[in-house]
């Protein structure tokens, strides 16, 4: 227990740093030069975005990813953001070409712009956490801290629909991550909905709290349409290696740790912030959800289905006026291609999948 304790202190002062600098994140970002060309691709990657970030920094090391591009007379660049959002704001500004975000920044980016989203780069998990134990029928009347717009937002609605009940048949409390779990413990409201480490923090922090509903949320990678029309097989290879990546860290600690310590570099590059984080730490906070990873990270197809998932953020993100009231499901739905993955995996041999090459 006290090594998970130290564990999820570490999560927390990240994240707390991370909010600490998002202020100076626009003059971070000034310093970016965004080479545009047709042969130049710039992809917005997040190192605090963990298991994701200690992925596409191996990609961003993938010297045979570096070579198939070249013979195509193509370069590629990896540029760190803190947040979803930044990657969105500088993508649809075309600087980038492509992306790796959470489910609500990338289907916003769908709702705004033609893009491609091909796989999954994490699954986590959000949660539902009661000062006790009880049903979902038990937060009504109740006071329920969320974070307005955000995937825990959506999560809490839809489980509140699940059940029969709307947002009116609860107090909810806009609130910042940060004072979720205090604000609980101390009785000024029944239930949060969160995301990690908000959840473990406060499970451990605050023994009598529980978790009474938890759902299933993923990461993207994305690409502009226009891009991908040009460059096809350029996507193809980014996704190749980002099996590579996958399949290399799966395979042993040592090498997640080795990644781990590249991501480390990566993360106190953001604005010159020291983050007092070691690769050990890191991996471990990247081997939580990286249990639940694939290999082979094809997009669900259950969450495609008209019904499904997508469809539902989509119906949320309208509601919040996150995205034009006249966006169809159609179009953003449309946007996901699980094709890509599948031939990548039946062509290996093109693809050097067994083959790693890390600078």
């Amino acid at each position: 227990m006290s090594f998970l304790l130290r564990l999820i202190g570490v999560i927390s002062l990240m994240l707390s740093s991370a909010l600490n600098i998002a202020a100076e994140g626009g003059a971070y970002y000034s310093n970016y030069k965004f080479a545009k060309s047709d042969n130049q691709l710039n992809i917005g990657v997040q190192p605090l975005y963990l298991p994701s970030g200690v992925v596409t920094t191996i990609m961003s090391r993938d010297l045979i990813l570096r070579k198939r591009l070249k013979e195509m007379g193509m370069t590629i660049t990896f540029f760190s953001f803190l947040a979803g959002r930044d990657i969105n704001q500088f993508f649809l500004s075309d600087d980038l070409q492509a992306g790796v975000v959470g489910d609500m920044p990338a289907i916003s980016a769908a709702a705004k712009k033609d893009v491609i989203i091909p796989a999954i780069v994490q699954q986590s998990f959000t949660a539902i956490i009661a000062r006790r134990p009880g049903l979902i029928e038990g937060l009504r009347g109740q006071r329920v801290g969320y974070v307005p717009g955000s995937t825990a937002h959506y999560t809490l609605l839809r489980t509140l629909s699940h059940e029969g009940m709307t947002e009116k048949d609860v107090q909810l409390v806009p609130l910042d991550t940060t004072k979720m779990a205090a604000l609980l413990h101390e009785k000024k409201i029944f239930a949060i909905s969160a995301w990690e480490p908000t959840v473990s923090l406060t499970l451990l922090n605050y023994p009598e709290t529980t978790v009474i509903s938890r759902s299933l949320t993923f990461g993207y990678i994305y690409f502009s349409k226009e891009f991908y029309i040009k460059h096809p097989e350029a996507v193809r290879e980014v996704l190749a290696a980002e099996i590579r990546a996958i399949k290399w860290i799966k395979s042993d600690r040592a090498n997640l740790i080795l990644a781990a310590s590249w991501t480390q570099s990566n993360i106190k590059a953001i604005g010159g912030y020291d983050f007092n984080v070691t690769p050990e730490q890191i991996a471990d906070i990247a081997a939580k959800d990286m249990t639940w990873q694939n290999e082979v990270p094809v997009i669900p197809e259950k969450i495609l289905n008209k019904d499904g998932k997508i469809a539902s953020i989509v119906e949320f993100l309208r509601a919040q006026g996150k995205i034009d009231s006249n966006v169809s499901d159609e179009k953003v739905i449309g946007s996901f291609d699980r094709k890509l993955i599948y031939d990548i995996v039946n062509m290996s041999n093109k693809y050097r999948m067994d083959e790693i090459n890390y600078e």
